[in-house]
């Protein structure tokens, strides 16, 4: 807790007395009782309970990384109403936002069948659902869906955001304007995020995923911020029971073990799940969604290659040209010259230069860092220039002994001729 903090056990209280109050609303469950998990609960009483000098709370903003089928759908949908209905905030402002409408309507109508499911609020609260709108009489309180094109929208007088599937967002933009000065007019604002991890790791989720791992092991402070990330680390064993109760703590209440177990030997059986495995279920960052080759084996390929010492060996290439979206690639393979020998690979990729800051904010790919560390080229112009890159193979055709070049027809051919 920050300096002259401290926790108000009647506030921690009343919060998780009003969402036991709520019932759960989907499967076996549906209709009972919403009795709060302890790794919940303690999130609860944290976020609710902490209050500053002022007996206002200490934490505005919450970040819950957690693996799917946690329950967080049941959580997010809890706050929300909290927020909405029993914060005692007059005209409060609780807004619920995802990649999509569609994402943010799944919290909101489970919030919506909670209320259905609650004699209490089913009195005193209207439900527009053409709107995605809930309105708490009592005090005017509104929790509502954001459409997609709130990015480009201002004068939200917020006191609660429930932003679910963070790693979804396409960009910073509507993080930015539902979280920075939306909440000023309000004592306690209360921006609330829960996410799956995700593979973009130029995304506003993953900015926030590093600010809470710093805050978590000490590297950064901020009292404002509470973090909560379950999952496993890169160096566990994605297969081993004991990393996967470590990363669901939920495991054997929301989900069973055996579900969890059924994924982990679909995922060693075939490579291209491994990935999805890993992040879905043990709620890790991974570099691409689907993986074809575990990345371990692809590391072990790595080896320091001289070009120098490759002229003059029989080789073969591999053209795949593109316009102005894609990336132009051209890679020669070199065979083993005896037993034992390794292939080699020399790649040499090109984007035109116009356009490459362009593609770093489109695609969230550091290209202009690439081309600094010599990984990457660039053309002139807003489209790859193909007269340059053939220019570039007829070099390298002096350098090596090129025997065959295989390409994809697509841009290298005119009317149907070959090049």
């Amino acid at each position: 807790m920050a300096e002259g903090s401290r926790y108000n056990k009647n506030l921690a209280d009343y919060a998780v007395g009003f969402i036991q109050c709520l019932c759960h609303t989907k499967g076996t469950w549906a209709r009972t009782p919403f009795e709060l998990i302890d790794w919940q609960e303690q999130i609860i009483r944290d976020i609710f309970g902490i209050v500053k000098k002022n007996g206002y709370r200490q934490f505005n903003t919450a970040y819950i990384e957690i693996p799917k089928k946690q329950g967080k759908s049941e959580l997010a949908a809890a706050v929300a109403l909290l927020l909405t209905c029993g914060d005692g905030e007059e005209r409060a402002e609780v807004y619920g936002c995802a990649a999509d409408r569609q994402q943010a309507s799944i919290v909101f109508n489970v919030a919506a069948d909670m209320v259905r499911m609650c004699p209490a609020l089913s009195k005193r609260v209207k439900i527009l659902d053409s709107q995605k709108k809930l309105i708490y009489q009592p005090t005017g309180s509104i929790y509502q869906v954001l459409s997609a094109d709130v990015g480009n929208k201002h004068g939200f007088n917020t006191h609660g955001v429930v932003f679910d599937e963070l790693h979804t967002q396409p960009n910073r933009k509507l993080f930015d304007v539902m979280t920075k000065g939306s909440g000023d007019a309000r004592m306690q604002p209360l921006y609330f995020l829960i996410t799956t991890a995700g593979n973009d790791t130029k995304s506003i989720c993953y900015e926030i995923h590093q600010k809470a791992k710093d805050i978590i092991d000490g590297r950064k402070i901020d009292h404002t911020f509470y973090p909560v990330i379950y999952g496993a680390e890169e160096s566990d064993d994605w297969t081993d029971p004991k990393v996967w109760k470590k990363a669901n703590p939920s495991l054997g209440i929301t989900v069973s073990i055996d579900k969890v177990k059924d994924a982990c030997e679909s995922a060693k059986q075939n490579p291209g799940e491994e990935n999805s495995f890993r992040q879905l279920r043990l709620n890790q960052w991974v570099k691409q969604s689907v993986r074809w080759m575990p990345m371990e084996r692809w590391d072990r390929c790595a080896f320091s290659v001289s070009e120098e010492d490759l002229e003059g060996r029989v080789c073969y290439g591999g053209l795949d040209l593109s316009s102005s979206t894609d990336i132009t690639a051209f890679v020669l393979v070199f065979p083993p010259e005896y037993e034992g020998d390794k292939y080699v690979i020399l790649p040499y990729f090109w984007i035109p230069e116009e356009n490459m800051d362009l593609r770093v904010r489109r695609d969230h790919v550091p290209y202009d860092l690439w081309e600094r560390q010599g990984f990457l080229q660039t053309t002139e112009g807003n489209v790859v220039h193909y007269g340059y890159i053939e220019k570039f193979i007829e070099r390298l055709g002096e350098r090596f002994n090129i025997k065959e070049i295989a390409f994809d027809r697509w841009g290298c051919c005119s009317d149907g001729a070959e090049p």
